[in-house]
């Protein structure tokens, strides 16, 4: 159930987020989730789209360099909520020898749910005891339709 993000190498500058950006906006192609990471002379930024294979050929069209391995473009998305807390899931990955490589989540709902995405050394293993424990991951289509 791993959802595909993009992730793209922009110049550490004013205006080069906003320049990728507004390739998306012109597209109609909405964001649901966003990560910047500062990696010196540039910047990694990972998100989740409304359209990710479309966003990312826009994106790669407009001459964006995509990061495009395997491990750059599987998450699995999990809805936080009072009784799936993070730490909860921390434990459950940790008690289970995997590594949360990095981790961002989406805007926060109005009944104070959010989506947190994770990337995982091993996303199958992941999944299976998430779902063990009674974690639901989120597809594509319920990501699109909760944080709507």
């Amino acid at each position: 159930m791993s959802l595909q993000q993009i992730s793209v190498f922009l110049d550490n500058r004013p205006g080069s987020l906003s320049e990728a950006i507004a390739h998306l906006d012109r597209s109609q192609i909405k964001i649901f989730a966003l990560s910047i990471a500062d990696a010196g002379e540039f910047g990694l930024i990972r998100m989740i789209t409304e359209e990710p294979e479309r966003a990312a050929k826009i994106l790669e069209g407009a001459d964006f360099n995509l990061a495009k391995s395997k491990k750059n473009i599987e998450v699995i998305v999990i809805m936080i909520t009072e009784k799936v807390t993070i730490s909860r899931i921390a434990k459950i990955l940790a008690d289970n020898n995997l590594n949360i490589e990095y981790a961002y989540s989406s805007a926060v709902r109005t009944d104070g749910k959010f989506a947190l995405i994770l990337r995982v050394n091993d996303l199958e293993k992941a999944e299976s005891i998430l779902e063990e424990n009674n974690i639901t991951l989120l597809s594509f289509d319920e990501v699109k339709k909760s944080l709507k």
